[in-house]
């Protein structure tokens, strides 16, 4: 089991840490993880972001079943995902609120919101940091939540539930909200729907906490895609969905005053001759904007796509294999070197190297993680 923060202490952690070189950053990573045993919580390393190295992690929260979580803008809080126990000792979802001491990467918990029902698969926070919205695959809904004075999140503000079923019955039996991402502007909410095999767009209002759907109220996806995570490019006018059972990535135009999404192109991310059950699970935007990042699961690996903005064209650079076993999340770091990989089924998270020029990885080094599931960064 590994130690507790409270229980090593910042020096042991930062000693256990590789040493810096001369003028080169560091920073915090956070794991969220699904174990529900002793080693149940949230994860923290720090990344030396001249080498690569990961020092070993240290329970930074102890909450069974952190899948997700996000920060707020500021960075100053952090809102997590868990299961709780509910009536008769059945779990129930929550939302965790943790103060983040930036200096010694110290998550302090500070508040929790019971909401009841099923855990959520996906948490976000809008850019003003008034609401923090969620996905509720199981449910079949999506929530907001509003964010006190305090920082704490306060009663849910807005439930918005989905219905329908798609082609596969054994998948797309009913809706399943898959993530909920918000847009830079903070005026819209995209959802990815794996059952309908749709990208709903609501208009956020971040003041009262509700959703709307917008006009176009959502845009599709090929029949049987089943649409999961979602991401904006920087230029803030394309985006990017991942299919997990598609087996693809498709590439939109976004109309940032309108709040449209325009399908340009949806290209495999799994190989021709792959035999088995494939899932794809995350798709991730380089710090440049000109690659695209897309894991399979069954199919471990993580694919690079370039990606033109002139002409929303995806190409195919390379699949990495090295290290990847059901690559849940992954996130590339601050300085836009390094890929760090949540490994769930090998209990590890690797570092990948990022050629700037190419957008081809690298293994660089792995370290110990139990079940881990979710990567986030905080720069120190």
């Amino acid at each position: 089991m590994h130690p507790t923060l409270s229980a090593i202490g910042l020096g042991a952690l930062l000693a256990a840490a590789p040493a810096s070189r001369a003028g080169e950053a560091s920073c915090w990573v956070y794991f969220g993880t699904s174990a529900t045993d002793a080693r149940r919580g949230i994860y923290l390393s720090r990344l030396d972001e001249g080498s690569g190295a990961l020092s070993p992690p240290a329970r930074a929260a102890d909450k069974s079943d952190s899948v997700f979580f996000a920060f707020s803008p500021d960075k100053r809080h952090l809102y997590a995902l868990a299961e709780v126990p509910g009536p008769e000792g059945r779990p129930e979802e929550a939302v965790e609120t943790y103060a983040v001491d930036a200096a010694s990467g110290r998550l302090t918990g500070v508040g929790e919101r019971v909401a009841g029902g099923p855990e959520a698969c996906h948490i976000s926070v809008d850019p003003s940091g008034r609401c923090i919205l969620t996905a509720n695959y199981d449910g079949h809904y999506v929530e907001v939540f509003p964010v006190m004075a305090d920082a704490t999140v306060g009663p849910r503000s807005c439930l918005v539930r989905h219905s329908g079923s798609g082609p596969n019955p054994s998948r797309q039996e009913s809706a399943h909200p898959h993530s909920i991402n918000v847009d830079p502007s903070g005026r819209f909410a995209v959802v990815a729907d794996l059952g309908l095999d749709r990208l709903f767009v609501y208009r956020l209002d971040a003041a009262r906490g509700t959703l709307s759907p917008n006009d176009p109220p959502f845009a599709r996806v090929a029949p049987g895609a089943g649409p999961r995570h979602f991401a904006f490019h920087p230029d803030g006018r394309h985006a990017f969905v991942i299919n997990e059972m598609g087996g693809s990535i498709t590439a939109f135009n976004w109309d940032p005053a309108r709040g449209v999404l325009a399908p340009c192109q949806t290209v495999p991310i799994l190989r021709k001759d792959y035999v088995g059950l494939n899932t794809s699970a995350e798709v991730v935007i380089g710090a440049s904007g000109r690659f695209v990042y897309g894991s399979n699961r069954g199919d471990d690996s993580i694919v690079v796509l370039a990606f033109d903005p002139a002409t929303g064209d995806l190409r195919f650079v390379q699949r990495m294999a090295d290290g990847v076993r059901v690559p849940r999340n992954y996130a590339i770091d601050p300085s836009g070197r390094w890929l760090v990989c949540a490994n769930l089924k090998a209990d590890t998270a690797t570092v990948y190297r990022i050629d700037a020029g190419t957008g081809r990885l690298t293994l660089a080094g792995s370290i110990d993680v139990p079940e881990p599931l979710c990567v986030r960064f905080l720069q120190n």
